[in-house]
């Protein structure tokens, strides 16, 4: 490593990857930014020095979490000189009580952060583009996990209502109805977190998730993060064919945003409506239930894509047909 020379001609240390990381973190933390939160009186740590120990946490490349945390430990004493906890208890501990109030502050800061650094990868052309999509992650077997994470199990079968006498037709495709929809139905497994996750596309760097069980709905962590959080004019939500449905695209409008949505068969989209001037694509979703409700319907515009391997056809059902936002 070459030797550099300060403003007195003096040769200076050499820089280190420890100095370059220790200027990274001070630049994205600084104690201004957690000003408003309340810590218990006999903490003696502060938020920025809680948040530099998780993030050398799971940056560890060991394979428990303890080992993980006793690594962290000793690196942010030779970076920083100090740590805020020094065991694997306390910090999951104070991880535990005061994540919901640090981690909305920490997505603030990267956000304003990630708009002053590139202009030109913050938006596509006009649109603040956030990707969402969800997964389960794999969590250890412990009973505390399988607690939270795992469907409860349903013991014996629901009682079924007595109605009218049905023909025999009717109830073969009453049958045959319900062993369609079974697989909907999620099982037990675990456990499993689901993790919903925001993206930005221009940036490739994560927004902001929302974690929940096994069994969770990611457009119902979708929509608990638009009533949360506040997003910039002009954002458009990009999903895949999970993220359709009446109300959950009325939800999105009705908070001021748009949304692009790959669609499959199962969306029912209607043309010649007549409620706005007829242009090419124009679409309207509309579902009897929003109907009989007096519900206005949905205008959208329907897209195809070509992908370089076949023709573009007008078939809802192939790949490479969105709808978005009119």
């Amino acid at each position: 490593m070459k030797a550099r020379k300060d403003s007195s001609g003096r040769v200076a240390s050499p820089r280190t990857n420890g100095d370059d990381l220790r200027r990274a973190v001070n630049w994205i933390l600084s104690d201004g930014i957690f000003a408003n939160v309340k810590l218990h009186g006999n903490i003696s740590w502060t938020p920025v020095a809680l948040l530099r120990l998780a993030a050398f946490w799971v940056w560890s490349a060991e394979s428990s979490l303890v080992a993980a945390a006793k690594e962290a430990l000793e690196r942010v004493v030779a970076i920083f000189g100090g740590v805020a906890v020094r065991s694997y208890q306390a910090l999951t501990g104070a991880l535990k009580t005061y994540t919901s109030q640090l981690l909305p502050l920490l997505w603030r800061r990267l956000h304003g952060l990630m708009e002053e650094c590139s202009d030109a990868s913050w938006r596509v052309g006009q649109w603040l583009v956030l990707a969402v999509d969800g997964s389960r992650v794999q969590t250890p077997r412990t009973a505390k996990n399988e607690q939270r994470f795992c469907k409860p199990p349903t013991h014996g079968k629901k009682k079924r209502k007595k109605g009218k006498k049905r023909g025999r037709h009717a109830n073969q495709k009453r049958r045959s109805a319900a062993r369609r929809k079974s697989h909907y139905d999620p099982q037990p497994v675990g456990p499993q977190m689901w993790l919903t996750l925001l993206w930005h596309v221009g940036q490739r760097l994560p927004w902001c998730w929302r974690i929940g069980p096994s069994y969770s709905s990611e457009r119902a962590h979708l929509l608990e993060m638009l009533s949360e959080q506040v997003f910039a004019a002009f954002t458009l939500f990009c999903g895949d064919a999970g993220f359709v449905g009446y109300d959950f695209w009325r939800a999105i409008a009705d908070h001021g945003h748009h949304f692009l949505v790959r669609v499959g068969s199962n969306v029912r989209l209607l043309k010649d409506l007549g409620y706005v001037r007829r242009r090419d694509g124009i679409v309207y979703c509309w579902p009897n239930a929003a109907m009989k409700k007096n519900q206005p319907p949905l205008v959208l515009r329907l897209l195809h894509f070509h992908d370089g391997r076949g023709e573009v056809y007008c078939n809802r059902s192939q790949s490479g047909t969105f709808v978005v936002q009119n």
